[in-house]
């Protein structure tokens, strides 16, 4: 095949990519080739109704710039407008967490599963918020492991069961869930520094060190880890 027969893609993509769901327009074209006769266009419908998806984009503006209280407005007004569409209720969830306001961001995540009972992501979010108290670690386990039927390879969902395990004393369990994001995201820094911290906690520093070293290597501009590492050397 000729160079000006092989195929060059022109991809334009809108991305809305939360609570699973995502939307894209991509358009393909051939050089040299009847458009009419080689183009091709595969379209996702916008889950929003009409007029939710600009407050849709505007809360997450005002998330970049830590505006959360008009970043949630925004979200509400767009699940106002678009009542049905999971993700415009998850971020309402996601900013509630980001306020510390806990439990309201529970009620958004549960609305995301009235919705969308196999929406992982809300359930994960469910399990880390429980997690963050320790008399409720059981049920985030819970919340975690359906979330992980859903989707195995979560990788958010195996942090935070391996935290968990750490926090209960299960190592074994703890190193397990490591393991299995290890594998999954080898190159992933942030968490070889969350293990260090955790082995720090334990105060196996020897462990410590050398997950905080790792993280260095894969990200030599890591500041956390730098300090993590100075202050325990």
């Amino acid at each position: 095949m000729k160079a000006s027969q092989k195929w060059i893609a022109a991809i334009i993509i809108a991305v809305v990519a939360a609570a699973g769901g995502t939307y894209w327009v991509t358009v393909k074209t051939v050089k040299g080739k009847s458009l009419s006769r080689v183009s091709e266009t595969e379209v996702k419908k916008s889950p929003f109704a009409k007029g939710a998806e600009e407050p849709f984009k505007k809360g997450h503006e005002f998330l970049r710039e830590k505006k959360f209280d008009a970043a949630l407005k925004a979200f509400e007004e767009s699940a106002k407008l678009s009542p049905d569409t999971p993700i415009a209720h998850y971020w309402m969830g996601m900013t509630y967490f980001y306020k510390k306001e806990t439990e309201k961001a529970i009620a958004k995540f549960k609305k995301v599963l009235d919705i969308e009972p196999k929406n992982y992501h809300a359930r994960a979010m469910i399990g880390k918020i429980l997690s963050f108290d320790k008399a409720k670690l059981d049920e985030a386990i819970v919340e975690l492991q359906k979330s992980l039927e859903m989707s195995p390879d979560y990788t958010e969902a195996h942090f935070d069961l391996g935290r968990i395990y750490a926090l209960k004393g299960d190592m074994n369990r703890a190193m397990a869930e490591f393991g299995i994001i290890f594998r999954a995201e080898p190159q992933y820094a942030f968490y070889h520094f969350e293990l260090g911290r955790i082995f720090e906690g334990m105060k196996a520093t020897d462990r410590a060190k050398k997950e905080y070293s790792r993280a260095l290597q894969l990200n030599p501009d890591f500041t956390q880890a730098k300090q993590a590492l100075q202050k325990i050397k």
